[in-house]
């Protein structure tokens, strides 16, 4: 029988991404249909300034964390935590141009952020869970 705790990896990555990323646009249809409010929201409109970029730093960091205390050899965890931080930063760099555009009256491009922010949020959710699936199986074989 297959050992699934193997994919503990997916529950991990899983833990940032529903409460941070589902869970605020789920409360927001919520409170929308609530209050009898005629608002479409979707994913595009709720997360338009891209702030996607911030739940991207978090797990960024949380990954970084986790790399950290891992038995890699010291080149390869600054070189994983050197890309996932650039990564984190730049998906969080997103949501602040966008917003000081938006709030200088800049033209700003609502679509464009979210398209950027999108990209680079699965960057930073692709890499992390890379990395957590790599720190499971280097920790099966030192177990070994």
């Amino acid at each position: 029988m297959r050992d699934w705790t193997s994919l503990k990896w997916l529950f991990w990555v899983g833990l940032y991404v529903v409460p941070v990323v589902f869970l605020p646009w789920a409360i927001s249809r919520t409170w929308v249909h609530q209050h009898g409010r005629d608002l479409q929201l979707t994913p595009l409109r709720f997360y338009k300034r891209g702030e996607l970029g911030l739940p991207s730093l978090i797990l960024a960091i949380s990954a970084i964390w986790n790399l950290l205390q891992s038995p890699f050899q010291h080149n390869t965890v600054a070189l994983g935590a050197v890309i996932l931080g650039l990564s984190g930063m730049m998906a969080a760099a997103v949501w602040v141009e966008t917003y000081c555009r938006q709030a200088s009256g800049t033209d700003w491009h609502p679509e464009r952020a979210w398209r950027d922010s999108k990209s680079l949020a699965l960057l930073v959710f692709s890499t992390a869970a890379v990395m957590q699936i790599l720190l499971d199986r280097v920790a099966k074989v030192v177990a070994q």
